[in-house]
């Protein structure tokens, strides 16, 4: 088997050498990686110079997004398998060839995935030693195997897989298409969700050696660091698949997910500039839910932008940043 290695670049130079020696160093060493240079300035072509093996291809192309460059990275690709990998992130050397075991023995799986490890590299200091990597805790994703009506209520609460913990059978991806293009954000869990929507059999491998596992850079420019960012893009995830939902509780468990996350996000843009657009969610959110508390919300919002509300507020968020629900 064929394992198509896809990595999207956009600004992520100084990543991409890490994110190219953790492919390399794979134990499973039939692979091709196709790497796609979506418009960066930052000339990752320099990197290439110095990497010389046949299995690696790059592409460049004017900016489209990182859903448009895996697409891109997908149909330059040839492998039975099919692998995605950020610039940014990394691969366990065992990753590919745990999987690639997995899909052997297990004809009916169309897609199986790892845990992932997050981590950030410490500050270089002039003179001083090697940036160090520092390892973060981070709260689990859910974990469900199974197709269908087994994985959709946990894939619709969240999202359940880095974008390079699964690895794809080549006839899925062909079956559910592509990466949305007009999504720049979580358009790796639209992209499950559809999976999951196709029929897609999901089998989780609970394994945690590091070495199977995928490794997520997290820093100052990860796209899912905005949290006002992420709260409309879900939204907009959860309504673009609620039509294609097979049943109406599904439906309805999308929809109160939409009404909680509308609310959050309410909040937040209340907190943040004082939006009238925001107490409008949480009105809508509040009656949609019979929610007292997101009702309350809405008529408090407005007080927070007088002076002595903007007091309160500012107390409020350096002793309890998080918001309560």
């Amino acid at each position: 088997m064929l394992v198509s290695i896809v990595v999207p670049t956009h600004n992520y130079a100084r990543y991409l050498g890490e994110a190219i020696a953790s492919v390399q160093q794979q134990t499973f060493t039939d692979w091709e990686c196709v790497i796609v240079d979506d418009g960066s300035t930052d000339d990752p072509s320099e990197v290439m110079r110095h990497v010389a093996d046949s299995r690696i291809r790059f592409i460049r192309q004017e900016q489209a997004g990182p859903s448009a460059a895996r697409n891109r990275g997908v149909a330059e690709s040839t492998g039975d398998l099919v692998q995605f990998l950020d610039a940014d992130d990394l691969l366990g050397p065992m990753k590919l060839q745990a999987q690639v075991r997995i899909l052997r023995e297990r004809p009916d799986v169309d897609l199986t995935y790892c845990g992932a490890r997050y981590f950030q590299d410490t500050a270089a200091e002039p003179d001083g030693p090697e940036p160090a990597r520092v390892w973060l805790d981070h709260p689990p994703y859910q974990v469900v195997s199974g197709c269908g009506l087994e994985v959709l209520p946990a894939l619709l609460h969240e999202n359940i897989a880095a974008i390079e913990g699964p690895l794809i059978r080549r006839s899925l991806v062909d079956r559910a298409g592509g990466f949305d293009p007009n999504l720049r954000r979580m358009e790796d869990w639209e992209y499950w969700l559809r999976c999951a929507v196709a029929g897609a059999r999901f089998l989780y491998d609970p394994n945690d050696d590091p070495a199977r596992l995928c490794h997520v850079r997290v820093h100052g420019t990860s796209a899912s660091r905005d949290r006002i960012a992420m709260l409309k893009s879900s939204i907009r995830v959860r309504q673009k698949i609620h039509d294609q939902l097979p049943t109406p509780e599904l439906q309805r468990l999308n929809q109160r997910r939409v009404n909680e996350q509308s609310a959050e996000l309410g909040i937040r843009e209340g907190l943040a500039a004082g939006s009238a657009n925001g107490i409008r969610r949480l009105l809508r959110s509040g009656i949609a839910e019979r929610q007292p508390k997101w009702l309350a919300w809405a008529l408090l919002l407005p007080l927070f932008r007088t002076r002595i509300g903007g007091w309160v507020l500012s107390r409020w968020r350096s002793r309890k940043p998080s918001l309560p629900f």
